[in-house]
């Protein structure tokens, strides 16, 4: 048992309770509780002094903190250098007549300042040796991921409707710019919050306090200026009537503006490249109306030829963007009727190719119509770079929690420079555009499912196998 006056001064202290920290028990009067507790932990033990000084009656308060001899004591027992323990604080017994008509000055007890400020403390049961290093071993792992981790972490209390910082990881002091000093003990609005941004932050900060987590993009302030964050945050309590939380910011200003960036890019070049490829083509047309000379007429077909493939290459560049910018979740859809849909229109197209199915009857999967897209620039890449007459062989079954497409070709197969780009290492700027981007899009779609695309050359059969996830009411 310990006595502390109204500065958190230790003026009373048992031999028990000096035992346990190591120390005389004449050694720790005058000295101040805070130097006997953790850093890191110090802030609960006052919220709960807090708590008994402020509360009308009789109440008592429990915290857990980690208690040492710290430098100041006589040892009197080998002891570890933190222990974890559990205090119990009541109000002074001399403050409502409960304890004597003295307040105890005969012990020793007395001090300056009102009884009714004063508080006792009692060590409660210590945890069992498998608890305390259980709570140490989480102890350690939580300061491990709170140090090591690169995003922003921010510690804060709910105080009024302000967040105020009680500890911040190195990553924070790398993103925002802020010294942890600085910002500890201060309102991290204060800090990272745009003027414009204030009532979305109040809005975050009301749903930490009712328990609720965070999530979303938003734009924050650092010392080198404005940048968007992922955040999320994440509230907590410690049984002390106060309201804590933890936000997390994750840098994704760069990708952001890649994004866009590339967006803009894509619709200026595509809208451009199939405008001025139209007047191309245009006028190599009326090149060939108008010549006599069999060389011009064989440069205006070469013209036309060759910008008829780029047309090509635009309208799948304007489908590529299409399926990455659809942001909608994944849908059930049924394979066998997406290969069917895909291969019907496709007989009549190429009327010498032989279409080979094996389908079972129904076949639902987790991807949604973008599949529709990505099966069908494998059944046009088998079908538009191999002979007239090809056998496309497609096949689909179930496999445990996945399903499988395989198409085939008997042609010559996809080059090795497309195939090694898109399946394999090779430098992406090495590849083909004109149906290498077609690969790209399956391999985009089916990845973003959760799938899975491979190539294989065999036996003159070049063959494409997606791995798709089954819908839940498929699996077995």
């Amino acid at each position: 048992m310990f006595v502390l006056d109204a500065a958190g001064t230790v003026i009373h202290a048992s031999d028990e309770f000096a035992a346990h920290l190591g120390a005389d028990a004449a050694a720790l009067r005058g000295r101040p509780l805070s130097g006997f507790v953790a850093d890191g932990d110090w802030p609960d033990v006052r919220g709960t002094l807090d708590a008994v000084r402020r509360a009308s009656g009789w109440e008592n308060h429990r915290c857990r903190c980690r208690l040492s001899g710290g430098s100041g004591g006589t040892a009197a027992r080998a002891t570890e250098a933190e222990a974890d323990v559990e205090i119990e604080f009541s109000p002074y017994p001399g403050g409502d007549g409960g304890g004597g008509d003295d307040g105890g000055e005969g012990d020793g007890c007395r001090a300056p300042g009102s009884d009714t400020e004063r508080v006792v403390g009692s060590l409660c049961r210590e945890p069992s040796e498998p608890t305390t290093a259980r709570l140490h071993t989480e102890r350690d792992r939580f300061d491990h991921l709170f140090d090591l981790i690169d995003d922003a972490v921010i510690e804060f209390e709910i105080v009024g409707i302000e967040p105020v910082v009680r500890a911040v990881n190195p990553g924070f002091e790398t993103v925002f710019g802020y010294d942890a000093a600085e910002v500890r003990g201060e309102s991290l609005n204060d800090f990272i919050v745009p003027p414009d941004a204030d009532d979305e932050a109040v809005d975050f900060d009301q749903r930490t306090a009712d328990g609720k987590a965070n999530h979303a993009i938003v734009t924050r302030q650092t010392a080198w200026g404005r940048r968007e964050f992922l955040y999320r945050g994440i509230p907590y309590s410690r049984g002390d009537g106060k309201q804590y939380g933890f936000s997390i910011y994750s840098d994704i200003t760069s990708q952001r503006r890649a994004r866009e960036h590339l967006q803009v890019l894509q619709r200026v070049l595509r809208h451009n490249l199939r405008n001025e490829m139209n007047v191309v083509l245009g006028m190599a047309e009326e090149i060939r109306e108008a010549t006599t000379d069999p060389r011009v007429d064989h440069a205006a077909v070469r013209i036309a030829k060759h910008t008829e493939t780029l047309l090509r290459v635009s309208e799948k560049a304007r489908t590529a963007a299409a399926v990455l910018d659809d942001q909608r979740p994944d849908e059930v859809v049924d394979a066998t009727e997406t290969v069917r849909a895909v291969v019907e229109p496709r007989r009549t197209r190429f009327p010498a190719a032989t279409f080979d199915l094996d389908l079972p009857p129904s076949l639902p999967v987790a991807v949604g119509p973008k599949l529709a897209q990505a099966l069908a620039n494998v059944v046009e890449n088998a079908l538009e770079h191999t002979p007239d007459d090809v056998t496309v062989r497609i096949e689909a079954k179930r496999c445990e929690n996945d399903a499988t497409l395989r198409v085939s070709d008997d042609g010559d197969g996809i080059p090795e420079i497309e195939w090694a780009a898109v399946f394999g290492d090779e430098d992406i700027t090495q590849l083909s555009h004109g149906s290498g981007l077609g690969l790209w899009v399956v391999k985009w779609v089916v990845e973003s499912a959760g799938g899975r695309v491979d190539y294989d050359r065999r036996d003159g059969w070049s063959t494409v196998e997606l791995t798709l996830p089954l819908a839940d009411e498929a699996r077995f």
